[in-house]
């Protein structure tokens, strides 16, 4: 099952933000985690990352690091010329040095296509955190 580009994003940050974490999550949030059915309820992982602080530290950071990388890629030549173009602040944040490497890595491993069959096991796992970094 393909998952759409938003989808996508929204269950990597979340699978490499539980791989961030050192210990495991409290066991309210992990029924919470191990209840999401993949592809149907991706837009309540959002709710569940933020709603523990740890996690939600290292989701945003991804989440971030994503929207940078996207908006590195979409940089191209507008097809009519701009009479000032718009200046581009390129200094990165620590946080997107941070996390780039692992996050082109993973994405570089997972293909779109297999990433629900991934997210579900994760997601249903005894212990998210440590399946989420077998995965990493």
């Amino acid at each position: 099952m393909m998952v759409k580009p938003l989808e996508a994003l929204e269950l990597k940050a979340f699978i490499l933000g539980l791989s961030q974490l050192d210990a495991t999550i409290p066991e309210n949030i992990r029924m919470q985690v191990n209840q999401i059915n993949i592809p149907v309820d991706i837009y309540k992982l959002y709710d569940i990352a933020n709603s523990y602080p740890p996690l939600s530290a290292s989701y945003t950071k991804i989440l971030n690091c994503s929207h940078a990388i996207a908006k590195y890629r979409s940089k191209g030549l507008d097809s009519i010329p701009q009479f000032k173009p718009e200046e581009e602040n390129t200094e990165i944040d620590n946080f997107v040095t941070e996390y780039m490497s692992e996050l082109v890595e993973f994405e570089s491993k997972v293909d779109n296509n297999k990433l629900i069959e991934i997210a579900r096991k994760v997601l249903k796992a005894v212990n998210p955190v440590q399946a989420a970094k077998n995965v990493k």
